[in-house]
């Protein structure tokens, strides 16, 4: 599968990575990701096979190659942001995180319910540790947690309708609230 970091890539193989990828996401539309074949993808496409195989070994890197694209656009965005003296996970961060995937919510959200979140994990996992890490050097278990919080909240907010604004959210997530020993009981009958 193609490296979101790595390689260097010519428009035209990225327009026909881009291709596959969105024959696939259209393809979920018709028939559940289980049913879809890469000759559906590829005829949807409009490539050969071994113009598919020559990029994935098989439909799910297709996907997540798509959504590493995506990442990749969050992180022009972000860096431009940051040169300008943002921060990596303050309020304006968080709010702007949870408006550019909003962008995307369709195809995140097929992934979900496709359960290939893990595509969605690995990405963010890839962002943070390849572009946050090495800039902030903030240790890796921390990085984790928050690139997997902040995509759990941005599908939960997308399932429930998007009912708060991601100004709310961002400053709820921004808080530092962060739970005690004090906040739960140590056994489920209350004792400690």
């Amino acid at each position: 599968m193609a490296e979101l970091f790595g390689k260097k890539y010519t428009n035209r193989t990225r327009f026909t990575r881009m291709c596959i990828g969105e024959a696939v996401f259209s393809l979920m539309d018709k028939k559940p990701y289980e049913e879809i074949r890469v000759s559906d993808i590829v005829k949807r496409a409009g490539v050969s096979r071994m113009t598919f195989y020559h990029y994935y070994e098989q439909k799910e890197d297709a996907l997540a190659d798509y959504f590493h694209e995506i990442v990749n656009g969050y992180v022009r965005e972000r860096s431009e942001i940051i040169k300008k003296g943002g921060k990596f996970h303050d309020p304006g961060s968080i709010e702007h995180a949870l408006k550019y995937f909003d962008q995307y919510a369709a195809f995140i959200l097929k992934l979900v319910d496709a359960h290939l979140y893990h595509i969605i994990l690995e990405a963010m996992n890839s962002f943070m540790m390849e572009r946050i890490q090495p800039v902030y050097k903030i240790p890796p278990y921390e990085l984790y947690f928050y690139g997997g919080a902040l995509m759990n909240v941005f599908v939960m907010w997308e399932k429930n309708g998007k009912r708060e604004t991601p100004e709310s959210i961002a400053k709820t997530l921004a808080s530092g609230a962060v739970f005690t020993a004090d906040t739960f009981p140590a056994s489920c009958d209350g004792n400690r």
